[in-house]
C-alpha cells in the first residue's frame, strides 16, 4: 500500500464520496465552481455535441441526470437508475494533485435493462481539495447501445 501525503489522501477521500450512492450530499459541491468534466460521448449533459461540461451547474446536471426516470421515446435515453449502482474491482491511485480511479459499474436502467461498464476517471484537484478537472473514460460504444440508443419502435400507419 502506498504512503500518501495528507493532500493525496484527502483527494482519495473526495473520490470515494463522489461515488458513494448511499450518501445523499450534493456531489456537485465536491467540484470547484469553475470545474470541467470531460466525457467523450457527446450525448451526456444538456447540450448535444459537447464533451467539456463547464461549471458546477453543468456538472450537477450530469450528476443528477440519471435520477429523473426513463426518458425514452423521442430522446432514446434510458438512463441507469442511480439507486441500483454497484461498483466493483475498484483501482485507485494518487500522485500529487491527480487521482485515477477505475471500476466496473453495475446498475439497472430505469427501463429495467442490466447495465455494466468499465470506467476510468482521472481527477485533477485544486489546492482547496476540490475537483478542478475530471476526465471520464468508458466504453462509449456499449453505453450508446444500452443507454442512449433506445428509441421505441413506431409501427407504420399506412392509412394515417
Amino acid at each position: 500500500m502506498p504512503n500518501y501525503t495528507p493532500e493525496e489522501q484527502r483527494n482519495i477521500d473526495v473520490t470515494h464520496r463522489l461515488f458513494d450512492t448511499a450518501n445523499p450530499e450534493d456531489k456537485s459541491l465536491l467540484f470547484a465552481e469553475d470545474a470541467v468534466w470531460w466525457n467523450g460521448l457527446p450525448y451526456v449533459g444538456a447540450t448535444p455535441g459537447e464533451t467539456e461540461h463547464k461549471g458546477r451547474g453543468a456538472i450537477k446536471a450530469i450528476l443528477t441526470g440519471a435520477t429523473g426516470g426513463p426518458r425514452k421515446g423521442k430522446t432514446g435515453v434510458d438512463a441507469y437508475d442511480v439507486s441500483t449502482i454497484r461498483n466493483e474491482d475498484v483501482v485507485l491511485l494518487a500522485d500529487g494533485d491527480f487521482v485515477v480511479r477505475q471500476h466496473t459499474m453495475y446498475a439497472k436502467t430505469h427501463g429495467g435493462r442490466d447495465y455494466c461498464n468499465v470506467y476510468c476517471f482521472v481527477f485533477r484537484f485544486n489546492a482547496k481539495g476540490e475537483i478542478q478537472y475530471l476526465t471520464e473514460h468508458w466504453n462509449t460504444w456499449h453505453a450508446w447501445n444500452v443507454i442512449f440508443n433506445n428509441f421505441e419502435m413506431e409501427p407504420a400507419h399506412p392509412n394515417g
